[in-house]
């Protein structure tokens, strides 16, 4: 990957990557994922930045998926990191900078990944992904480096089965379905828990490169919830069934595949 991450900096000269959040946890951290120097910076020490990080949050998602100020200090800054890719604020499209209040030069939030550590060593639980500069593969990016960063060797996260987001998960290589999703989420219904396996070196790098291994056994279409839903059963009984890379087709079909 690190051949990959110096393409997509070395296209991309106006970004750079930084972490977030609180101080103690800076010695834990890689600050050299892939190769790629990071910039670490303190939530005590650099308050406008974590409220440039909540704006950006809140304009990507809002209503009910609107990020609390008390949730992201207890359950983001302080157990771990968000990575970030950080730019100047002309980088950004004109809409967006005006609707975050940032001057040209001002720096600014390019894209955002949190995701939470677990009880299991190495696992992580994705939470946030946001990107606010379309077209460059923004998203992919720091997701994959702020993984890294935090040294996570497997992820499990909830994405929506009709979601773009998709084809950037996929990015981090196949995604295994694990189940449909506990709890109260806004968008149980329409979404499912997965699974990726960070340790296999070779699946996420062909995937950052968007190489794919062979076709999908099974194209579903997203909104058909009824055959979705049978999918998560089947994996909640034990069958390994994987969204493959790219995830969804140009048609909004979920690419499946049965066994391995």
């Amino acid at each position: 990957m690190h051949e990959q991450a110096r393409d997509f900096f070395g296209r991309h000269t106006d970004v750079t990557l930084a972490a977030l959040g609180s101080a103690a946890n800076r010695e834990h951290l890689d600050l050299m994922p892939a190769g790629v120097p990071a910039k670490f910076f303190a939530a005590e020490e650099h308050p406008s930045l974590v409220e440039r990080y909540r704006d950006a949050n809140a304009l990507a998602f809002p209503g009910d998926l609107t990020l609390p100020g008390w949730v992201l200090s207890d359950l983001y800054l302080l157990p771990g990191a968000i990575g970030l890719l950080v730019c100047p604020g002309r980088f950004l499209e004109v809409p967006t900078r005006k609707r975050l209040n940032l001057h040209p030069d001002d720096v600014a939030i390019a894209a955002a990944y949190y995701a939470a550590p677990t009880v299991v060593p190495r696992t992580f639980i994705g939470v946030s992904l946001l990107s606010l500069v379309p077209k460059i593969l923004a998203g992919a990016w720091v997701k994959a480096l702020s993984l890294k960063m935090m040294r996570a060797e497997r992820l499990r996260g909830v994405a929506q089965w009709a979601s773009p987001a998709v084809r950037v998960h996929t990015r981090m290589g196949p995604l295994r379905v694990v189940s449909s999703v506990p709890g109260t989420h806004e968008f149980r219904a329409k979404s499912f828990v997965y699974e990726s396996d960070l340790e296999d070196a070779d699946a996420w790098n062909r995937a950052m490169a968007r190489r794919t291994s062979g076709e999908p056994d099974e194209k579903i279409p997203s909104a058909d919830t009824e055959r979705l839903a049978e999918l998560c059963a089947r994996a909640e009984a034990g069958e390994r069934i994987f969204v493959v890379p790219p995830g969804l087709d140009a048609g909004g079909r979920v690419l499946v595949r049965f066994g391995g």
